[in-house]
C-alpha cells in the first residue's frame, strides 16, 4: 500500500514560493547554497517549477526545518522531550 501524503508537494512549493517572496522583498543578502552554487530567494522561486531535483531539496530542507522549529518550541513550552 502506498503512502498517501497529507499535503500535496504542489502546496507546499506554492507556500515555499511565497515565503522566499516575503525573503526576496525583506532580506536580499538571504541565499540558499547547494554546492558549489549560490541562488537567491527570486532564483530559488524561478527554478522551483521546472527543477524537480531543487523541489526535493528544497522541500527536504523546509519540512526538516518545520520539524526542528515544532520540536523546539514544544522544549521551551514543556520542558526538553526524552528521545
Amino acid at each position: 500500500m502506498g503512502e498517501k501524503n497529507l499535503v500535496s508537494d504542489k502546496v507546499l512549493i506554492t507556500e515555499i514560493k511565497k515565503t522566499l517572496s516575503k525573503i526576496a522583498n525583506n532580506d536580499s543578502s538571504w541565499r540558499l547554497v547547494l554546492g558549489r552554487e549560490t541562488l537567491s530567494a527570486t532564483a530559488v522561486i524561478q527554478r522551483l517549477d521546472k527543477d524537480k531535483k531543487l523541489q526535493k531539496i528544497v522541500l527536504t530542507h523546509y519540512v526538516g526545518l518545520a520539524v526542528e522549529m515544532e520540536k523546539r518550541g514544544r522544549e521551551k513550552r514543556f520542558g526538553e522531550e526524552n528521545t
